[in-house]
């Protein structure tokens, strides 16, 4: 309680908002002196007239605060029921024509890659100065599918990093008449960084999702790769839009 009212306070009192705080304070004041004198000058300045424009005031009070509460509570409860906040994982049945990948494991990334076959057109690796070698040989085994060279990060605990070199994948580099739901984004692999950058840039847009879990014997060792899944994490494009003209409305 203490930090969240220190920090209430550094807000109020910074620079950028001090000023707008005093000059509204000060059109407040002047705005009650105003109500003030028009209800003495309705009801009187005795003590029982003061009493009244008092008790007058906390109604009015009240039943602007109840008001506007009832507003908020009544858009909160509209949004929650039009957006939803999904975390599913889900077979993955569709095949896609492009695919973004992390460089760690040469054996998911294949497995990701061949499951998308014969669909799969482009994919696009991401790598670091360490995995360069595996993501070139990745596009000497896939050289079809692995037209462009490795996007290189430099620093692989960066998630934005990461956030913006997927988006300069569908941003700039999508074949002409692609869109963005013919591509899906697997962040199996590297760093949690990465994992997470990959998810940043995807969450919230029409950008599909994968992951491509490990497979293990009965002793816990990893002995290949499962088909990937496909997650759904995030607000719905459609929902957003709906969110959106909703907050606009």
């Amino acid at each position: 309680m203490r930090n969240t009212l220190s920090q209430a306070l550094k807000i109020v009192f910074s620079p950028e908002t001090i000023l707008p705080f005093l000059v509204g304070s000060v059109f407040l004041a002047v705005f009650g002196n105003a109500i003030y004198d028009i209800f003495k000058n309705l009801f009187g300045s005795s003590t029982p007239d003061l009493v009244r424009i008092a008790v007058l005031s906390l109604l009015i009070l009240a039943i602007a605060v109840g008001s506007v509460s009832w507003v908020i509570s009544r858009r909160i409860a509209s949004l929650e029921i039009d957006v939803p906040f999904e975390v599913q994982q889900k077979q993955l049945e569709q095949k896609y024509r492009g695919l973004v990948l992390l460089v760690s494991q040469k054996e998911a990334c294949e497995t990701a890659m061949r499951f998308h076959l014969p669909v799969l057109q482009r994919c696009w690796l991401i790598c670091s100065r360490e995995r360069l070698d595996m993501a070139q040989q990745l596009c000497q085994e896939f050289p079809q599918i692995c037209v462009d060279a490795p996007l290189v990060v430099n620093d692989i605990y960066n998630p934005l990093e990461f956030q913006s070199r997927v988006n300069e994948i569908y941003q700039t580099r999508l074949p002409k008449n692609w869109t963005e739901a013919d591509v899906i984004a697997d962040y199996t692999g590297m760093t949690a960084h990465a994992s997470v950058g990959v998810v940043l840039a995807c969450v919230g847009t029409k950008r599909s999702i994968q992951y491509t879990p490990a497979k293990v014997d009965a002793q816990g060792k990893v002995v290949g790769s499962l088909n990937p899944i496909r997650v759904i994490l995030g607000f719905q494009a459609n929902e957003r839009s709906n969110a959106s003209s909703k907050l606009a409305g």
